[in-house]
């Protein structure tokens, strides 16, 4: 009998070994085992462990022929990272600046008449099919008090037609102020065509001494095929 129970302990130590080891650790030390520290082969499996020989990677599994990343090329479209075709030849281009008129002394521009601005730079062509476009600045000192209408303006004109112009204030008085120009458009002419731009003040103020100062001008003539 003694034989028997000996035989049979030594046949199965290693089964009795590991229910002991499974015993003590279930009523000493079971609470503090935290999930992931005991893992088997089909546990591994059902959750895509991405150690697990054979498992796809990250859980994604990539089919043959599947594309990349989840991606995929459309037919036509240009591959990543790679610029756009360039715009066909004949569409519309960015505009560049044509002539750029300027006023280097200070004049002042007398009431009650016109005083003639010279300008430097103030001839340019215009392309048979280009827009012109004309802006700018001026800066004035406005006098102390202006008797009569408000018509104070400084007046530009391409080839002798009036184009554009910037009004003069007369308030705040005795200030210097920086007036815009209103923007002036030269259309397509037709055929390559020179232009001289010319410039004018006039001064509707009526008493002595109401007289505006003209400190700087600055016309750009920009241009677009």
């Amino acid at each position: 009998m003694r034989r028997m129970i000996t035989t049979r302990v030594r046949r199965n130590v290693v089964s009795y070994l590991a229910l002991f080891v499974a015993l003590a650790a279930t009523s000493h030390g079971a609470a503090g085992l935290k999930p992931g520290d005991v893992r088997t082969t089909a546990l591994a499996s059902a959750t895509g462990d991405a150690n697990d020989p054979g498992a796809p990677p990250d859980g994604r599994g990539d089919q043959p022929g599947a594309p990349s990343d989840g991606q995929g090329d459309q037919p036509g479209a240009p591959p990543d990272g790679q610029a756009q075709p360039a715009p066909p030849a004949g569409s519309p281009g960015p505009g560049n600046i044509g002539a750029r008129a300027r006023f280097s002394s200070p004049v002042v521009a007398k009431h009650g008449g016109w005083t003639d601005i010279s300008l430097t730079g103030n001839t340019w062509t215009q392309g048979a099919q280009d827009l012109e476009l004309l802006a700018g600045t001026m800066v004035i000192k406005t006098p102390a008090t202006c008797t009569g209408s408000l018509g104070n303006a400084l007046v530009l004109s391409v080839d002798g037609t009036t184009t554009t112009f910037a009004a003069a204030p007369a308030a705040p008085a005795s200030s210097k102020l920086t007036v815009p120009f209103v923007v002036g458009t030269l259309t397509e002419p037709g055929r390559s065509t020179q232009h001289k731009l010319s410039a004018r003040f006039g001064v509707s103020c009526t008493k002595d001494g109401e007289d505006y100062t003209l400190e700087d001008v600055k016309v750009d003539v920009l241009k677009f095929h």
